[in-house]
């Protein structure tokens, strides 16, 4: 006992002579003209490891530092680099209060530099102010603060960018300027990622955990050396970068929805979904017995709905004396989530004198309960040989499982379906399904940057992106019964079950390199000429086996009664199911070659940025096997010239003046290409091989001034002139699924005005941005009139409508309470969108239309100690529905209810 005391003695006293040995350093980086903190700042001392960033206020401390004299230095980007000989001395840490100030923008040629504080907002205001092109920049620190977990939902907070959602999944893309997803570009970190979803050119949003992301940019103008597949903008995920010093950051929470205070979760025993299908295991001649096909997946259960958890966390450093640099990102989400849906089928009334109007013929209320996991994970190693060249290699993998159960109680009210007579009466449907789909997404980039000599640079990439797609054994009954005159009911019966196992995948391989040339042409003036080329090689396949089990007879030839999915007695009707014969089955590639040339010119306060890009195109497709009543394959090949110049006026260092022109093309998915239905979760889609590629002509204007670090205001305006574009029409709809096929509707005009808005008065600030967007296209649809015979005639007659997605009104206001004392964040954020077309109707007068909206969310956080912060995020506090109306009439209607997070997040 004495010993152990003797020892904690000398521990002790050890631990307080090293502490009285050593001193520290500490204070707040503020901004020398506006007096604000600057977050993200590196403190570090000259010729030593290690270092400190400051945090959301600025505040900075370094401990445990050696008794002696220093060189202290601070690095933020746009900034001076602070240096500073200062004497540390032994038990004490001195208060160091620095300011920054802004440096002039100079030519110089081009290095390679390391990034210390790109998360933050004050570096999203400098990128937008310094960009060649118009872009909005949403920082990591905005997405930290917000409500949002994921990048869709951090995204429509950025101006003229809403998020489409398919009924009962989380599946989320953007369109931006009211322009759909087809129009839009998705990178990450600057390349073309590949999708799982066979009916997505794009990768979701919602899979892309914020939390991995240093930034989010929005191009809502093209230069040169961009991609031109981008008529409405191009939205890049820039994953996080190796810092300069020493980073480690994880959080956690934990959440619910409020849709289950109302109703259980309902489930299904996940083991029994089969992986693979009979013809996968047994071969393409295995005829399949009823045994064969597991019932525990049919058997759906209802319990209380788990919370949601999510935990994520940062580390990077670097190495040999700054050379090797890495970051490592890891983010796990496990969600569950519901939502109350009411969807109804319309069809044209061909009642004498209803003039093919819109009716409902069907309605059903369904019920959806989904598990989604996402984990997300990122890494990236550079290694900089000196200041003029750098090898890095990025890896994102991208990880989705969703497990889903749709209970559906359908009844026809048109037609006397089944013997109805009047309301209460007739068949009712039970369309129940359980589904487990998983995605992965691989994005694989090796790239260099190289300065040669004093004027060249020279960079270049190689990109491995692949995704794919598995959904095994996707269970669908289908269960009825009559309700009588006498409301009287018979015993339940089921109609069928289809099983359907379906695989896809997208690949794509493409290399990238530009070379560069930049000169000075006096004190203020500049040239810089810059060419480069991109080939990119991509393919994409389809595979599906589906299997109808139905009923068997009973003994006098009728249907026996369905009490539970153990006890029913049914047949395969297909025992070799579709694996050689599915429509569905396709392969379809795409390759493109582009190279572009660019001159930028600077000319005291103006930069001229011009040049032209030409993109060729080769898609084709083959179905497997050849199906006789389609054209099974087909080739296309087309070449555009994109020429396009961005004017740049700069009104003095905290605004500009901007104009561009440049014009774009939107390429049909490969998917759309193929005349088979591809299956979706709501929405299934027929494919054109007619269907053109898009081109368009895009004007932007745009003033920008940024009086703070953290404030902005932008006020613009756009035109575009859009040939062929790209849209869905109806074709019919079967048990619930509608029928989709992409077609092309003359010519489109789109105009509109942005504006975005933020300041601080004092610890009070608002936040907000409002877009404006009207688009007309004229198509030709079928007009039926009555004349007093009741004869009707159908004639084709031009109607003047929106473009399909696109939304009038998109406002965004957030007011933001921020106590620097405190250290205190509390955002209260609102967002507004008007009617949205969703789909075209093909008789004159009738379109589907997504009414107004509007959102609530509240978030907040609050530092409790050095390194712990607490958040809490509240999302969707209106309760807000999700409907989509035809002739007043309500097509659908969603509900998701109100969700909730409380949650930590610890930083170095």
């Amino acid at each position: 006992m004495i010993n152990k005391i003797y020892l904690l003695f000398l521990l002790t006293l050890f631990t307080t002579v090293a502490s009285a040995q050593t001193g520290g350093i500490k204070g707040q980086i503020i901004d020398a003209q506006t007096k604000e903190p600057l977050s993200g700042a590196f403190v570090h001392f000259d010729n030593k490891n290690g270092g400190a960033v400051t945090d959301a206020f600025g505040n900075y401390a370094i401990t445990g530092v050696d008794a002696g004299q220093y060189k202290l230095k601070v690095k933020y980007i746009g900034y001076t680099e602070y240096k500073q000989d200062i004497t540390i001395t032994a038990g004490k840490v001195s208060v160091m209060n620095i300011t920054l100030s802004e440096k002039p923008e100079e030519l110089k040629t081009v290095k390679v530099y390391g990034t210390t504080n790109a998360e933050s907002e004050s570096s999203s205001r400098h990128k937008e102010n310094k960009a060649d092109n118009i872009i909005n920049v949403l920082s990591a620190q905005a997405m930290q603060r917000s409500p949002d977990i994921n990048a869709a939902n951090a995204l429509q907070r950025v101006s003229a960018v809403t998020i489409q959602r398919n009924s009962g999944s989380d599946e989320a893309y953007a369109i931006i300027r009211g322009l759909e997803p087809r129009y839009n570009n998705t990178l990450i970190n600057g390349v073309k990622v590949t999708s799982p979803d066979p009916v997505s050119r794009f990768i979701s949003l919602s899979i892309v955990p914020s939390d991995l992301l240093e930034s989010v940019e929005v191009s809502k103008s093209l230069t040169p050396e961009m991609e031109g597949d981008a008529i409405g903008g191009t939205v890049n995920l820039v994953f996080k970068d190796a810092p300069e010093y020493e980073y480690f950051k994880a959080n956690g929470s934990i959440g619910y929805s409020a849709i289950f205070f109302n109703r259980r979760f309902d489930d299904f025993y996940h083991g029994a979904v089969q992986s693979r299908s009979p013809t996968e295991r047994f071969g393409a001649a295995y005829s399949a017995p009823p045994g064969y096909f597991s019932r525990a997946n049919l058997d759906f259960t209802k319990k209380n709905a788990p919370p949601t958890a999510l935990l994520g966390f940062t580390y990077g450093r670097r190495f040999l004396n700054n050379k090797l640099g890495f970051i490592i990102a890891d983010s796990y989400q496990n969600q569950f989530y519901g939502t109350n849906s009411e969807f109804n089928v319309a069809q044209p009334d061909i009642r004498p004198g209803k003039n093919f109007q819109p009716v409902i013929s069907d309605v059903a209320n369904r019920a959806y309960s989904t598990q989604q996991l996402n984990n997300g994970l990122s890494a990236h190693l550079d290694y900089k040989f000196d200041d003029n060249n750098k090898v890095s290699v990025d890896n994102v993998f991208l990880y989705t499982h969703l497990a889903q159960t749709r209970l559906s109680i359908d009844t026809s009210i048109l037609g006397g379906n089944g013997g109805r007579i009047g309301p209460g009466t007739g068949t009712v449907f039970n369309d129940n399904r359980s589904n487990i789909q998983n995605q992965y997404v691989e994005n694989l980039k090796l790239s260099g940057k190289h300065v040669i000599e004093k004027h060249f640079l020279f960079d270049w990439a190689g990109v491995y992106s692949n995704a794919t797609q598995n959904a095994p054994d996707r269970a669908d009954i289908s269960i009825n019964h009559l309700i009588n005159p006498d409301f009287t009911s018979t015993p339940d019966y089921f109609d069928n079950i289809s099983r359907i196992w379906q695989k896809s995948g997208n690949k794509d391989l493409s290399a990238m390199a530009n070379i560069g040339y930049k000169t000075g042409l006096g004190e203020k003036s500049a040239i810089e000429l810059k060419a480069g080329g991109l080939y990119r090689h991509s393919t994409r396949y389809n595979h599906q086996n589906e299997y109808i089990l139905r009923p068997a007879a009973t003994a006098n030839g009728g249907k026996s009664g369905f009490t539970d999915i153990y006890s029913a007695n049914f047949v395969v009707y297909n025992q070799t199911g579709t694996d050689q014969s599915d429509k569905t089955n396709y392969t379809a590639y795409e390759d493109i070659t582009a190279g572009y040339g660019e001159v930028k010119l600077v000319l005291d306060n103006l930069a001229v940025i011009g040049g032209v890009r030409v993109e060729g195109t080769k898609q084709g497709y083959d179905t497997h096997p050849v199906v006789l009543d389609i054209r099974s394959n087909a080739k296309k090949t087309y070449t555009d010239v994109l020429p396009s110049v961005q004017l740049k006026y700069k009104l003095t260092e905290n605004s500009n003046l901007r104009a561009s022109y440049f014009k774009s093309i939107a390429r049909p998915a490969l998917y759309e290409l193929v005349p088979t239905p591809t299956l979706g979760e709501s929405t299934d889609v027929t494919g054109n091989p007619l269907v053109k590629h898009t081109e368009a002509d895009n004007y932007d204007i745009r003033y920008e001034l940024f009086p703070g670090k953290e404030q902005q205001l932008f006020v613009g305006g756009f035109y575009k002139n859009i040939i062929n574009p790209i849209e869905f029409a109806l074709n019919d709809s079967q048990n619930g699924q509608l029928n989709t096929s992409p077609q092309n509707f003359g010519t489109a005009k789109v105009t509109g005005a942005e504006i975005v808005y933020s300041k601080y008065f004092g610890d009070l600030g608002v936040s907000g941005n409002y877009t404006y967007t009207y688009s007309n296209i004229k198509t030709t649809k079928i007009y039926t009139s009555t004349d007093a015979n009741g004869v009707s005639t159908s004639v084709p007659r031009l109607q003047s409508r929106p473009l399909q997605g696109q939304t009038g009104d998109v406002l965004n206001l957030s007011l933001l309470y921020k106590n620097d004392k405190q250290k205190a964040f509390v955002q209260l954020a609102y967002t507004y969108t008007s009617k949205t077309l969703s789909l075209i109707y093909p008789n004159y007068g009738y379109d589907y239309y997504q009414q107004p909206q509007s959102f609530l969310a509240l978030s907040g956080e609050k530092q409790v100690a050095k390194h712990f912060v607490l958040t809490a995020k509240v999302n969707n506090l209106l309760n807000t529905p999700t409907t989509v109306l035809i002739n007043n009439l309500v097509q659908s209607k969603d509900l998701y209810n109100v969700s909730f997070n409380l949650g930590f997040r610890y930083s170095l």
